[in-house]
């Protein structure tokens, strides 16, 4: 029986973050129980299904009563046929408490990903986070003291911020005993801060990088870094293209066929949902596009995508003339071969979005 991963969104949110561009909405209990109602119905659907990753995300899943977070948390185990390798819930350091961490703990959690972003306040009340530095880092003991795995969510190359307040969060994150920080640049997904857009992008990306390997984080992919190998599996399914299922408003889910594969994404509002009134947008993406999407995606990963291995899936033409294409990449140190795979340099990863954007063109043109 194949296993797949399975994500479910939690839309709601306390306050809405200045920078954030992802959908969520502001938090009521009404519309929560509605809306857990409306997942329950979902996941029916998908009943028998093998599950090996489980990640709740959001919006804010901690905002959530524990009771319903505890119906839900039941709807999964009465629905699937759990086979968990790993089982993150994403928490925002104001909402953790010893209930909630006993409550995940007790239904199988074995990782929480802990939305920091900084340990300095006066960058978290530009940000428009709620919570404290002291909060964030009395979440983090209370975590580690449950015996859960633990990543932090940092932010950096934040406009007006100096750059030594990034590095000195980063000091401080990495003398605890955790194995994962996921560190993002700042992104103008909202115009919060975008008269600013010119900063030392380079310089920052390489400090931080460069600190991390320094205390024993290694970089698995772009913005994810881990000790001791607990990179993230549930995310490494999205690089890798196996196969997800995602319940809730916006969530998206991805499918694996012979000859193409199935794309899918709830879409609609919060309300629509709750009364089957939102769009399953569907798309089937062709075995061409397929090549492309596991290319674009799979160079994310620092150990970049084997060649032998698209040569096998697609045919040693189609990849032999892909190649010859992307010679300029390689020829400007954008990307590089290492150990039979194609690679992003330390270069290309800056420039991430302009290389896959390259490919894209490629596939269009």
């Amino acid at each position: 029986m194949k296993d797949y991963g399975l994500y479910l969104h939690i839309p709601f949110c306390k306050s809405k973050c200045k920078y954030c561009g992802f959908y969520s909405t502001l938090h009521n209990e009404e519309t929560e129980y509605a809306y857990i109602n409306a997942i329950l119905r979902e996941i029916k659907t998908y009943k028998g299904l093998s599950i090996d990753t489980i990640y709740i995300g959001g919006g804010t899943p901690s905002t959530l009563k524990l009771q319903n977070m505890k119906v839900l948390l039941e709807a999964l185990y009465e629905n699937f046929v759990p086979n968990i390798k790993e089982f993150t819930v994403e928490i925002n350091p104001e909402s953790v408490t010893e209930d909630m961490l006993k409550l995940l703990k007790d239904y199988g959690v074995d990782r929480i990903s802990l939305g920091i972003q900084s340990l300095f306040d006066n960058v978290l009340c530009l940000l428009g986070r709620v919570h404290s530095s002291f909060r964030a880092r009395r979440a983090i003991e209370l975590i580690l003291n449950y015996g859960l795995e633990l990543n932090c969510d940092i932010i950096y190359d934040i406009p007006t911020v100096n750059h030594d307040f990034t590095l000195k969060t980063l000091e401080i994150l990495t003398d605890y005993p955790i194995k994962h920080i996921s560190a993002y640049n700042y992104s103008f997904d909202t115009d919060f801060l975008s008269e600013y857009k010119d900063t030392d992008a380079e310089t920052f990306f390489n400090d931080v990088v460069d600190f991390l390997y320094s205390r024993g984080f290694f970089q698995y992919e772009i913005s994810n870094f881990a000790r001791n190998g607990k990179g993230s599996k549930h995310n490494t399914k999205y690089w890798k293209m196996q196969d997800y299922i995602g319940f809730g408003i916006s969530a998206h889910s991805m499918m694996n066929g012979e000859n193409a594969r199935m794309r899918w994404c709830n879409k609609g509002t919060v309300e629509e949902y709750i009364k089957e009134q939102y769009i399953i947008e569907k798309y089937e993406v062709p075995i061409a596009e397929c090549f492309i999407e596991d290319v674009v995606f799979g160079i994310r990963m620092v150990d970049g995508v084997n060649i032998e291995s698209l040569k096998s899936k697609y045919g040693g033409e189609v990849v032999e003339e892909f190649m010859k294409k992307i010679v300029f990449l390689k020829d400007e140190n954008f990307i590089c071969y290492e150990r039979g795979c194609l690679c992003l340099t330390r270069k290309g990863q800056l420039y991430l979005d302009s290389v896959q954007q390259y490919f894209w063109d490629l596939f269009y043109s």
